[in-house]
C-alpha cells in the first residue's frame, strides 16, 4: 500500500471514529437520566402518606372540656392533699378568657372548636381552633430543654398506627386539673360567655373541677390513635409527684367534622365545614350579630369590643 492509500486509509477510520462517537454521543444524550436517589426531604413527606389519615376535616369533642369523672381520681401526695381539702370550688375555670390568655395544655385541646393536623417534614401541627393556637410537635427528636410554655416542649413518634408525643417544659400560668371534687349546686354556678344561664350539667361540672398549681416537673404523654375511621381517641397520663402518687390518665374521643357529612353528637340541622376558621378569645372571628340576625366578619380589635358587650 502506497504512503497516499494509508493515509487516505486512516482518515476513513478517523472520519468512522468520530461518526460513531458522535452518534454514541447524540444517543446518550437524547437518552432518560437515570432516576435521582431520593431526597431526605421527599422521603419525609413521602412518609406523610403511610400515616393514619388525622389530616381530612376537624376533630372536635363534645364531652365538656373539664373533666368530669371522679372515678378517674387518684391519689394526691400529702402537701397536695392539704391543698385540695382547703379549695373552694371556683364557679369557672381559672383564666375565665382574661385577657384573652390561653388556659394551655391538656385543657385547650379540649375546648370543643375543634383540631386541625398538619404535617411537615419533622413536624407535626394542631391548630386549636378554641383558642386560635397552633400547637408544635417535633418528631422523632430529642425533647432537649426549652423556656416555660404554655403547650409544653413537645416532641412525638409513632408506634404502629398510635401517635405518641411527650411533653414538658409548662408554663405556670396554664389551667391545671388535679381531679374532680363535690363541686357548687347547679343553680349557683356561673358560666363562661356563651354556654347559657344555669343550671346545666357543664356547668356543675365546671365548679367540681379541682385546679391548682403543677411541679416545676409535670410532664404529659398523649397517646392519639384513630379506633375507627371517623373517631380519634386520645389519652393522656399526666406525671407530677408534688400532686399525685401516681399518673393521673384520662381518655377524650374526637369525632371528624366534613362539610356536608352529618356526626353524632350534633343536631341534624348543624353543618359544620370542617375547615378551620380563626378564632379569638373563644370565639370565631365570623360570629353572629343577634342585632342583624347574620354572621359578619369582624377584626380584632372590633372583636374584643363585642366580647366585652357582651360581659356587661
Amino acid at each position: 500500500m502506497t504512503i497516499r492509500s494509508k493515509m487516505a486509509a486512516t482518515v476513513a477510520m478517523l472520519l468512522a471514529g468520530s461518526i460513531c462517537s458522535s452518534a454514541h454521543a447524540q444517543a446518550a444524550n437524547s437518552a432518560p437520566p437515570p432516576p435521582a436517589a431520593p431526597s431526605a426531604a421527599s422521603a419525609a413527606w413521602a412518609d406523610a402518606a403511610k400515616m393514619p389519615d388525622l389530616f381530612t376535616g376537624m376533630w372536635m369533642t363534645f364531652s365538656g372540656f373539664v373533666e368530669g369523672d371522679k372515678s378517674l381520681n387518684v391519689p394526691f401526695t400529702p402537701k397536695a392533699q392539704k391543698f385540695v381539702d382547703a379549695y373552694k370550688p371556683k364557679r369557672d375555670i381559672p383564666y375565665a378568657q382574661e385577657g384573652c390568655k390561653s388556659p394551655g395544655l391538656t385543657l385547650a385541646m379540649r375546648l370543643g372548636g375543634g383540631l386541625k393536623f398538619t404535617y411537615a417534614p419533622g413536624l407535626m401541627s394542631i391548630y386549636m381552633q378554641s383558642v386560635g393556637d397552633a400547637r408544635f410537635i417535633k418528631m422523632d427528636q430529642k425533647q432537649g430543654t426549652t423556656a416555660p410554655k404554655f403547650y409544653g416542649n413537645s416532641v412525638g413518634h409513632w408506634e404502629g398506627d398510635t401517635l405518641v408525643v411527650e411533653s414538658k417544659d409548662f408554663s405556670s400560668e396554664i389551667a391545671f386539673q388535679y381531679g374532680v371534687g363535690q363541686g357548687l349546686p347547679p343553680e349557683e354556678t356561673v358560666g363562661t360567655v356563651g354556654l347559657g344561664p344555669p343550671p346545666t350539667a357543664l356547668l356543675a361540672s365546671l365548679s367540681a373541677a379541682i385546679w391548682g398549681p403543677h411541679g416545676e416537673d409535670m410532664h404529659m404523654v398523649e397517646r392519639m390513635r384513630l379506633i375507627d375511621p371517623e373517631t380519634l381517641r386520645i389519652q393522656t397520663t399526666v406525671y407530677d409527684d408534688t400532686v399525685w402518687t401516681k399518673p393521673y390518665v384520662t381518655t377524650r374521643d374526637y369525632k371528624r367534622i366534613q362539610k356536608g357529612k352529618k356526626v353524632d353528637g350534633l343536631p341534624p340541622d348543624v353543618d359544620l365545614s370542617g375547615e378551620p376558621e380563626e378564632w379569638l378569645c373563644g370565639l370565631s372571628i365570623t360570629t353572629f350579630d343577634p342585632e342583624t340576625n347574620t354572621y359578619s366578619d369582624k377584626d380584632p380589635e372590633e372583636m374584643v369590643k363585642y366580647l366585652d358587650k357582651q360581659q356587661q
